[in-house]
């Protein structure tokens, strides 16, 4: 449970990186990274958080049947 949490934290920081770019791009002109297309660094986010939101689910989906484990011992 522990490894997971800190997988989510990880992951859940890493998918603020194409989300900031595809927005920064919009108002700043951040040269090279500016030239990928708005939709592939959207198209990042969305599987990014896609895994960010799995990984809570599944906490929870762990969490729920350990507790349901431990009422029944």
């Amino acid at each position: 449970m522990a490894r997971i949490a800190r997988t989510r934290t990880l992951i859940g920081l890493v998918g603020f990186i194409p989300l900031t770019v595809s927005l920064a791009c919009a108002t700043i002109d951040l040269g090279v990274l500016c030239t990928v297309p708005r939709e592939i660094y959207l198209g990042l986010w969305a599987a990014i958080f896609g895994t960010f939101l799995g990984l809570t689910i599944r906490m929870w989906r762990e969490r729920r049947a350990f507790e349901r484990n431990a009422t029944a011992a």
